[in-house]
């Protein structure tokens, strides 16, 4: 396998997507059934024998199921009359391991000031909002909108991981995995959706709409885009909340691109991946994650050209760059055309709507209508915010509310305008949290380019990777889901930190980093995967090694 290629994919690869397959036959197996808790304990049971033996795998399988898992339910349990996601579970059972590790090989974590100090901000701003929450709001409402932050609790590992090439190798891979499962799963559902029959299509979207994995509508706009395909106006769109993991690996891959395939030989064996992210970059239709690549795209530019790139390169990567746009544009193309099986005949069914379709039109007018009460709201208390659970009254457009309450009134506690969330319910001391953090990040990968390390294509990608999550906040909130607090702590071990302890939180026991010698593959051991990370030759991570 060509050399940068083996930074993403091994033979381990395939057996992995074999796994997740594996995974999401039983749960549609066991959908809505008793039978569901066998796979749901057998999970978890995983997750704590995986963590207990290596806390470096059992947060990749943390982050894996964060990556693919949508809004984590997957496989869900009823416990106690509550409902159980699989994302609660794997939580449960990896904080447990990592407990493990404490107690029984005295393993201690290793805050750092500069990494750990904005963590440190918008923990005090999240139990700020909760104080608020519960006092102000419906405890269970306010808990409800909270809960997501836990995902923040993976600091701890990440803090007591020594992170040497090999762990590093290993998220590393465990995005690759879960970007290419979250594309292939996607294009998959549109052939599926495009050919099956309206059984098949019924039968589908039952699953994917329970397990919260996908959105699936049918559209018949943009015009431009109906019009390259034949035989009918509509086309259906799949939108993963995962495919979030996929606009980061673009730019990871782009990133790899740039400033480590130095020949045509490993460009071309990464034009594929690229064109694979790029496809379902372009068929979910995700215009805030457009606006995240688009802006992060803009600063990798930059970086290139500061980085005293030659025309010539440059001339090259954007050939390659088109090329792979095109692989990906025709594929689609060629994916939904595709003449076996032949298309469904929908005009009689529930899912056509024909060309004066204009749900997603609907849905940004609901968005554009929920603001001005949104803002009306955050003036109550603007400094320190109205707490979690906090209700909004606005008029929707969405044709499901309208169908229930002609008025279109509807009152909610959660909302599409990502940073007024965070202002309602934090005030101005979350706003300064997320802040602090990017400022963080965008500083220690400066620090990485500056000192021409020679891991600083990952760090370029992983922050252009943070830009674009914060732009696509904006739009679509993921800075308060577990996906995109779970990629915040994710970038963490491949940025140069500055090794000052974190001395107002822990004290200097705490701090020191004890590992029994023979206990030590407990905690980083990856090296019997055959795993490692080439291009991390220098000892970034999150502590001394």
């Amino acid at each position: 396998m060509i050399p940068v290629l083996k930074q993403f994919f091994d033979r381990n690869t395939l057996y992995g997507l074999g796994g997740i397959l594996s995974l999401h036959i039983v749960a549609w197996l066991t959908q809505h059934t008793v039978w569901s808790a066998i796979p749901f304990f057998a999970i978890v049971l995983a997750a704590f024998i995986v963590t207990r033996r290596s806390l470096v795998w059992g947060l990749a399988f943390a982050m894996l199921e964060i990556f693919i898992g949508g809004h984590g339910h997957c496989i869900d349990v009823s416990l106690g009359g509550f409902a159980l996601g699989i994302r609660q579970g794997i939580f449960v059972a990896v904080m447990l391991g990592t407990v493990y590790h404490i107690v029984v090989h005295h393993v201690r974590p290793r805050f750092l000031q500069e990494r750990d100090l904005p963590f440190v901000v918008l923990l005090i701003a999240i139990a700020l909002g909760t104080i608020t929450g519960f006092a102000r709001n419906s405890m269970s409402a306010a808990f409800d909108d909270m809960n997501g932050y836990a995902t923040l609790a993976y600091l701890l590992p990440v803090a007591m991981i020594v992170w040497t090439q090999e762990a590093k190798r290993v998220l590393i891979w465990t995005l690759a995995l879960g970007a290419t499962w979250v594309a292939g799963s996607s294009l998959f559902l549109v052939f599926l959706f495009t050919h099956l029959p309206v059984e098949g299509i019924w039968a589908l979207y039952g699953f994917v709409r329970d397990a919260r994995l996908a959105e699936v509508t049918i559209l018949s706009n943009p015009e431009w885009l109906m019009n390259l395909f034949p035989n009918g106006p509509w086309y259906f769109r799949v939108f993963e909340q995962g495919q979030f993991t996929v606009m980061i690996f673009t730019l990871v891959i782009m990133a790899a691109m740039i400033f480590v395939a130095k020949t045509w030989k490993e460009r071309a064996s990464l034009l594929l991946p690229l064109a694979l992210m790029l496809a379902v970059d372009v068929s979910g239709q995700s215009r805030s994650f457009w606006l995240g690549l688009i802006a992060a795209g803009g600063v990798m530019a930059i970086v290139t050209l500061w980085q005293r790139t030659s025309v010539k390169e440059i001339i090259r990567l954007k050939v390659t760059g088109i090329v792979a746009l095109g692989i990906a544009l025709l594929g689609v193309w060629a994916l939904v055309v595709f003449p076996i099986p032949s298309r469904p005949d929908l005009t009689g069914s529930q899912y056509y709507k024909g060309k004066n379709d204009d749900t997603r039109e609907l849905a940004v007018s609901s968005r554009w209508n929920l603001l001005p009460p949104m803002m009306e709201k955050i003036g109550e208390n603007p400094l320190w915010g109205s707490g979690f659970g906090t209700p909004v009254t606005y008029i929707s457009d969405d044709p499901r509310i309208r169908a229930m309450n002609g008025t279109g009134e509807y009152t909610t506690y959660r909302f599409e305008w990502g940073y007024q969330d965070i202002w309602l319910k934090m005030g101005i001391p979350g706003l300064l949290a997320f802040g602090f953090y990017f400022f963080t990040i965008f500083r220690a990968g400066r620090r990485s380019i500056i000192a021409q390390e020679e891991t600083r294509w990952l760090s370029i990608g992983l922050a252009c990777g943070v830009l674009a999550l914060f732009v696509a906040h904006v739009f679509s909130p993921y800075l308060n889901h577990p996906i995109g607090l779970g990629f915040m702590v994710f970038v963490l071990p491949f940025f140069p930190w500055k090794q000052e302890p974190l001395t107002a939180v822990a004290s200097e026991n705490i701090l020191r980093f004890q590992i029994p010698a023979r206990k030590t593959a407990s905690v980083h051991s990856v090296s019997s995967s055959g795993l490692k990370l080439q291009n991390l030759q220098c000892p970034i991570g999150s502590v001394d090694e």
